[in-house]
């Protein structure tokens, strides 16, 4: 499918990867969950293999695997695949298996040793990002982390980056930082082109939007997407009263989902779809494990006060 370059505000859920209870990729679960959050209305794109997919714990066939059967259940939704690697090399190979599985685009994702210091030495940050798109034709997301992660970019690089690489259509921005978010807004919206801002702020989802962002790529649109959709489009009528609605229903999901230990992010999220009969099996992938039972009664709290689940269930 041909991705639009301009126009890609929305919802971009990141879904999550279903394992069977041996540990193995559940094709079938897959499925399912890509087609139910792509059928969403008001979902522009889905995401796979990010962090919520737990791509770091899949080989390199098992991440083209899982974009076939993403593209073949999102039907006319656009799929945007996460590319993570070290490497550059490992990088343009997975670009390439991701195009040739029908990706429309790319998630971008910086190198973990770019926290030692990358900023310091820009031309490796831009020859990492020029290799990754040469080696497709792709469009480019690219993920601003967030700055306590110390792999955030600054807004500088940031815009020497959409300069000198048109590839990249949209910015996914993680960076927890409201002040850093809103100086990257405003300087993407100085370029002589259109980049889409997309949030990934998830502390702050509701106040990220009204900044002016284009949407939200999250992973806790694999969980309440039609909520997503929801606050998006009524910030973008200027009903803030009705965004702030939807956001009170949010705001005990996202507390319960973003806290430590982060490693159980995703972990949480699809222990909350299991408790809405939405996933057969909730266990992550080795090495993490099933959250605890009493973590298990908090995501069902929040499920209840966002009502999602009769209490009663």
């Amino acid at each position: 499918m041909t991705f639009p370059v301009t126009g890609i505000g929305g919802i971009w859920p990141a879904t999550l990867t279903p394992f069977t209870p041996e540990g193995a990729i559940d094709d079938q679960a897959v499925s399912a969950h890509v087609r139910e959050t792509a059928s969403t209305r008001g979902v522009r794109a889905v995401v796979v293999n990010g962090h919520a997919g737990e791509t770091s714990s899949l080989n390199r066939a098992e991440r083209a695997h899982v974009v076939r059967l993403a593209v073949q259940a999102a039907g006319a939704v656009p799929v945007v695949a996460g590319v993570v690697a070290e490497d550059p090399r490992d990088a343009c190979a997975l670009a390439v298996d991701a195009a040739e599985a029908g990706a429309s685009a790319l998630l971008l994702f910086p190198p973990a040793m770019f926290g030692g210091g990358a900023a310091l030495r820009p031309e490796m940050i831009l020859r990492y990002v020029k290799d990754v798109a040469a080696a497709t034709s792709l469009p480019i997301v690219l993920f601003q982390l967030s700055r306590a992660s110390n792999q955030a970019f600054s807004v500088d690089m940031l815009v020497r980056l959409c300069t000198k690489v048109p590839q990249i259509v949209a910015i996914k921005d993680g960076s927890d930082v409201p002040d850093l978010y809103e100086d990257t807004l405003r300087a993407l919206r100085k370029l002589d082109r259109p980049v889409t801002m997309l949030s990934s702020n998830n502390g702050w989802l509701f106040a990220s939007l009204t900044y002016g962002a284009d949407g939200i790529l999250s992973g806790i649109g694999s969980v309440v997407a039609p909520l997503l959709v929801e606050m998006h489009e009524a910030v973008s009528a200027g009903q803030l009263d009705a965004a702030r609605a939807v956001n009170d229903r949010l705001v005990p999901l996202c507390r319960v989902f973003y806290r430590a230990p982060y490693l159980d992010i995703h972990n949480r999220m699809k222990s909350a779809l299991h408790l809405l009969g939405r996933l057969p099996h909730p266990a992550p992938r080795l090495p993490l494990l099933p959250v605890s039972d009493e973590e298990t009664v908090r995501i069902r709290a929040a499920l209840v006060a966002a009502g999602l689940l009769d209490d009663a269930r």
